[in-house]
Order: structure tokens, then sequence, then C-alpha cells
């Protein structure tokens, strides 16, 4: 298959920015690395689509091009992070209606099942997170399970 063309990259960029934003923001934490993030991934993205080899697997290949983007702003940041720089606070979900008790359960989950427990919820299959997380189905399937697992029980407890 040759190069998408620039009508498709552009609409499919659209479908999933805001999720896309939202990954960036688990991992960042900050609104504007986000923004460059997010920047980064679409010039990768778009020099590399000819690397896609069916246009069914966007979505997941765009994520795993952003979270590399992501870390790589991480890494950075703490090379230079200040002592007296206070970051942002954390947004897991940018859904204003969530209670603080769920939001602080987010927060405690680790990572990797945050960012899972995210994409399902954006209504990613399980194939595509995996995809996306550069992980088995199975592994995306047990992360999303510890994780529910893990809230239900801080949330009986609080």
């Amino acid at each position: 298959m040759g190069l998408i063309s620039d009508d498709v990259f552009v609409e499919e960029i659209r479908s999933v920015k805001q999720t896309a934003f939202g990954v960036a923001y688990l991992i960042l934490k900050n609104t504007s690395d986000c923004e460059d993030a997010m920047s980064a991934a679409i010039v990768k993205a778009y020099e590399h689509r000819n690397a896609l080899l069916k246009r069914g697997s966007f979505r997941a290949w765009f994520l795993r091009i952003l979270r590399n983007e992501a870390y790589t702003i991480l890494r950075e940041r703490r090379k230079v992070f200040e002592t007296d720089e206070i970051p942002e606070t954390p947004e897991p979900f940018p859904d204003a209606d969530r209670s603080l008790d769920l939001q602080t359960a987010l927060t405690r989950l680790k990572e990797d099942q945050r960012n899972a427990l995210y994409l399902w919820e954006q209504g990613y299959s399980m194939e595509e997170i995996a995809g996306a997380l550069n992980v088995p189905v199975g592994t995306v399937k047990s992360r999303i399970s510890r994780a529910k697992e893990t809230l239900r029980s801080y949330l009986e407890v609080n």
C-alpha cells in the first residue's frame, strides 16, 4: 500500500486527537508538554505514513508514536527539572463531573494500568490497545482487570 492521502491523514488525526491528548496527559501531566508531544507525533506520523500497512490500525500506530514522543519529552524534562518549579495538578480524565475520590483512585493506579483503562474507556478494542501500548492482548486484559479491581477496593474503603 502506498502513502495515505493528505485528506485521509488529516481525517485520521482528527478522529484520534482527543484520545491522543488524554494519553499524552496521563504521561506528561502538563498541557504545554502534551501539545509539544502531539505536534511532534503528527509530524513524525506524516513523515512515516508509508510505514502504515493497513489503514484500520492508524489509531494504535499513531498512539504508539505519541507515547514515544511523550516519554522523550518526559525524559528531557526530568533532566532540567528545577526544584522550585511546581507541576500542574494532574487531571487523568478530562470529564469534570468525576468525583475527587475516583480521581484520587485513578492517580494511585500503576501507569500501565491507567493507560490501558483510559484507552478501554475511550472505546478502543483490546487489539487496538495492545497495538498502542506494544504489549500482548492478554497483558491488556490483565492490566484492565487489575485496574478495575484496584479502583473497586480503593473506592469501597473510602
